[in-house]
C-alpha cells in the first residue's frame, strides 16, 4: 500500500510534466495566431484554458493505450569494455578537469591541451561501442520507498525558495516589459514596446516575435485582473521551479535508476552552488526562472532528454507527439531554442544513425525541424543584429560562461566525459555518449570562435552548450559502480567541493547583501521600484520619462506607457531605430544616472529629439539643466526623496 501511494505520486507528477509540455505548445500556437490577428489577449486565454482539461484527458487515454509496451532492442549482446579502456577514459576526463581548474587559476595552459584529454576520453567511449550498448534485460530497479516523495518535497521546497530570492536581472527590461505591455494593451505586441509604441520592429535577436511565455504572463494578468509583472514574479517561479526540479528527478531515474536518489541529491547541490557566472547552471535556475530562456534550460532541456531516452527504448505515439510538442514549446520559450533544441535532438539522432534506425530517426528529425525552421523563417523577417565585433572570445571563454570556473568547471567536464560509463546500459548510455560527442565537437579548438566569426553571433553561440544537462551529469557521478558506502563518500566529497569552491545562487558576487528576502517581492531593487511608482503616480503626461538607470528600469517593468527614455542601453543598441535616437538615449542616460556628459548630441537637442516629458534628477542635475538654459522648457513639478522631477512646460 505504501509503495503504491508513492508510485502514484510519481505517476501523477510525471503526467503533469508531460501535460505541461503539451499545454504550453498549444498556448504557443494560440499566441502566434493572436500576434498575427491582433486578437484580444483575454480572448486568447479564454480559448486556451478550456484546452487544458482536454489535453489532460487525451494524454491520459493515450498513455493507457501504450502502457507496458516495449520495443525490442535490435542489437546483439553488448561486450563489456576492458577495464584498461575504461580506466584510460576516466584518466583522460580527470586530466582535462585538472587542467580546467589550473587554467582558472591563471595558469597559461593552451585550450588545445585542456581539450585533448577530454576528447581522448570520449574517443575511448566510442571505441568500446558505448553508444551502441544493448539495453539491460532486467527491469530498472525502483528507487526506495519514499524516494519519489522526497523528490517531490525537494521540488516543492525549491518552488517556495524561488519566491524569497530577489536576484533581479537587467533582461527584464524586455521580458517583463513585454508581459506588462500585453496586459495593458490586451493584445500581444509584435513590434517594439520598450522604447516606442510599436513604431519600429522589435529588438534584434531576443526580441524576435516567437516569445509566447511572457505573452502568457501578460495575458493571464489581464484575464485575472493582476499586473503582468506579478504573474511573472509571483506565479511563474514556483511553477517552473517545481517542474524543473522534478524533470531532473525523472532524468536521473531514467539514466541511473540504481542510485537515482543519491544522484538527485548531488545534482540539486550542484544546482544551488554553481552560480559563479551569469550563464552557469546555478544562475539559470530558480533565481531567474521567470524568464523563458531559463525555463528552457532548467526544465525543457532535461525533459527533452527524458523523452528522447524513452524514444530510444520504445516507439509509441505518445512520445512522438510529446517530442514535437517539446520542439514547439522550446521556441515558444526562447528564440535561442532555434540553435539549441536541434542540437538536443541531434544527440538521439546520432544514436539512431549508428544503429540505422531510420524510421525512429525521422520522428526525431521532424521534431528538431520545428524550432529550427521557425527560427530560420522568423530571422529572415527580423534579422539578428550585427553590432558587435567578432573574434573577441576563445574556447575557454565559451566554456567558462556555461560550465563554470575552477573546481565547478572541472566537475562539469569530468561528468561530461565519465557519464557514458556510469549511465545505465542501453538508451541512457547512448544518450550520454552523444551529448559528450556533440559538446566536445563544439568545444574543439577554433570551432565556436570560428562559427562566431562566420555568423557574427559572438557570445550568443555560448548558448549552444546548453545542450549539456550539467546538474544531471554531475549528479551521475554519484552512480559510480562501487559499493554504497563508497558512492556516498564520493557524493559527500562532491558536495563539500561545491560548498568550498562554488558560489551559492543566493549569495551575490562582491560585497552586496544576500538575495534572500523576508517576503515575496518583485525581482528588482525595492527602493528604485518605490521611486518609480511615485513618479508614475504623480506624472500624468504621455511623453517619455528620463531618470537614473535603475528608476527607468523599474518604470519599464511597471508600465508600457509612458516610456522610460533608456531602460537598458544594451537593448537600445539592438533596436532598429534611427541611430540619432540611440545616441540621444545614451547621452541622456549618462546625464541622468551619473551627471556626466558623453560625446554625442547635446543634452538639449537629445531632450528635444526624444520629446522627453519629465526629467527626474538630483540637485546637481537641476543646476546643470539651469546652466544649459533649460529652465523655461522644464519646470519643477514634484519631488521624490532627493530627486527633483521637472516637467516640460
Amino acid at each position: 500500500m505504501v509503495r503504491r501511494a508513492f508510485s502514484s505520486t510519481r505517476g501523477v507528477l510525471d503526467f503533469t510534466s508531460d501535460w505541461a509540455v503539451l499545454s504550453f505548445a498549444v498556448w504557443t500556437l494560440i499566441a502566434w495566431a493572436g500576434m498575427a490577428t491582433r486578437a484580444p489577449a483575454t480572448l486568447l486565454v479564454g480559448l486556451w484554458l478550456p484546452t487544458l482539461p482536454l489535453v489532460a484527458v487525451a494524454l491520459a487515454a493515450a498513455r493507457r493505450r501504450v502502457a507496458g509496451r516495449r520495443a525490442p532492442d535490435a542489437l546483439g549482446a553488448e561486450r563489456r569494455g576492458r577495464r584498461a579502456v575504461v580506466l584510460g577514459s576516466v584518466a583522460g576526463a580527470l586530466a582535462s578537469a585538472a587542467l580546467v581548474a589550473l587554467r582558472s587559476q591563471s595558469v597559461p595552459v593552451p585550450w588545445a591541451i585542456v581539450w585533448a584529454p577530454a576528447a581522448a576520453a570520449v574517443v575511448l567511449v566510442l571505441a568500446r561501442g558505448r553508444w551502441q550498448s544493448r539495453a539491460e534485460t532486467d527491469e530498472p530497479p525502483r528507487p526506495p520507498i519514499g524516494a519519489d516523495a522526497f523528490a517531490a518535497a525537494v521540488s516543492l521546497g525549491f518552488a517556495v525558495m524561488s519566491l524569497f530570492i530577489n536576484n533581479g536581472d537587467r533582461d527584464d527590461a524586455f521580458y517583463v516589459n513585454r508581459a506588462t505591455a500585453t496586459a495593458e494593451l490586451n493584445r500581444i505586441p509584435v513590434k517594439d514596446v520598450l522604447f516606442t509604441d510599436e513604431r519600429v520592429p522589435p529588438i534584434g535577436g531576443s526580441g524576435t516575435p516567437v516569445d509566447a511565455l511572457h505573452a502568457l504572463q501578460g495575458a493571464l494578468g489581464r484575464f485575472l485582473g493582476v499586473h503582468g509583472a506579478s504573474i511573472a514574479y509571483y506565479l511563474t517561479p514556483p511553477v517552473a521551479t517545481f517542474l524543473a526540479t522534478w524533470a531532473l528527478w525523472r532524468l536521473l531515474r531514467a539514466w541511473a535508476p540504481r542510485r537515482a536518489l543519491l544522484c538527485f541529491a548531488v545534482g540539486c547541490q550542484y544546482w544551488l552552488w554553481s552560480a559563479l557566472l551569469d550563464l552557469n547552471p546555478g544562475s539559470f535556475f530558480l533565481a531567474r526562472i521567470w524568464q523563458g530562456k531559463v525555463i528552457f534550460v532548467a526544465w525543457l532541456v532535461p525533459t527533452l532528454y527524458v523523452l528522447l531516452t524513452r524514444w530510444l527504448s520504445r516507439r509509441d505515439a505518445v512520445t512522438a507527439v510529446l517530442l514535437f510538442a517539446a520542439g514547439l514549446a522550446s521556441i515558444g520559450l526562447s528564440g535561442s531554442a532555434s540553435l539549441v533544441a536541434p542540437l538536443v535532438f541531434a544527440t538521439a539522432g546520432l544514436a539512431l544513425i549508428v544503429r540505422r534506425e531510420w524510421r525512429a530517426l525521422a520522428v526525431v528529425a521532424g521534431a528538431a525541424a520545428v524550432p529550427l525552421g521557425i527560427g530560420f523563417v522568423v530571422t529572415r523577417r527580423y534579422p539578428l543584429p550585427h553590432l558587435f565585433a567578432s573574434g573577441l572570445h576563445g574556447n575557454q571563454w565559451f566554456f567558462d560562461h556555461v560550465f563554470g570556473l575552477g573546481v565547478v568547471g572541472a566537475l562539469g567536464v569530468a561528468a561530461l566525459c565519465i557519464a557514458p560509463w556510469i549511465a545505465r546500459a542501453g538508451p541512457p548510455a547512448r544518450m550520454t555518449t552523444a551529448v559528450a560527442v556533440i559538446a566536445l565537437l563544439l568545444l574543439a579548438p577554433g570551432v565556436l570562435p570560428g562559427l562566431s566569426d562566420a555568423l557574427d553571433l559572438t557570445d550568443t553561440l555560448r548558448r549552444t552548450l546548453w545542450i549539456v544537462p550539467l546538474p544531471a551529469l554531475v549528479g551521475l557521478l554519484a552512480a559510480l559502480p562501487v559499493r554504497w558506502p563508497a558512492a556516498a563518500a564520493a557524493a559527500a566529497a562532491i558536495a563539500a567541493a561545491l560548498v568550498v569552491f562554488g558560489q551559492p545562487l543566493w549569495q551575490p558576487r562582491g560585497d552586496r547583501p544576500s538575495y534572500w528576502t523576508a517576503r515575496p517581492e518583485w525581482k528588482t531593487d525595492q527602493a528604485r521600484l518605490a521611486e518609480a511608482r511615485t513618479i508614475l503616480r504623480e506624472y500624468h503626461g504621455d511623453d517619455p520619462i528620463l531618470a537614473s538607470q535603475g528608476v527607468m528600469f523599474a518604470i519599464a517593468i511597471q508600465t508600457s506607457h509612458p516610456k522610460a527614455v533608456d531602460a537598458r542601453h544594451y537593448y537600445a543598441r539592438l533596436l532598429p531605430e534611427p541611430l540619432s535616437w540611440t545616441s540621444a538615449r545614451r547621452v541622456l542616460d549618462e546625464f541622468a544616472t551619473t551627471g556626466e556628459r558623453v560625446p554625442g548630441p547635446s543634452v538639449e537637442s537629445a531632450l528635444s529629439l526624444l520629446k522627453v516629458g519629465l526629467v527626474c534628477v538630483d540637485a546637481d542635475g537641476v543646476r546643470e539643466m539651469r546652466r544649459l538654459g533649460l529652465r523655461d522648457r522644464y519646470r519643477r513639478a514634484f519631488r521624490v526623496g532627493e530627486t527633483v522631477c521637472l516637467q516640460r512646460a
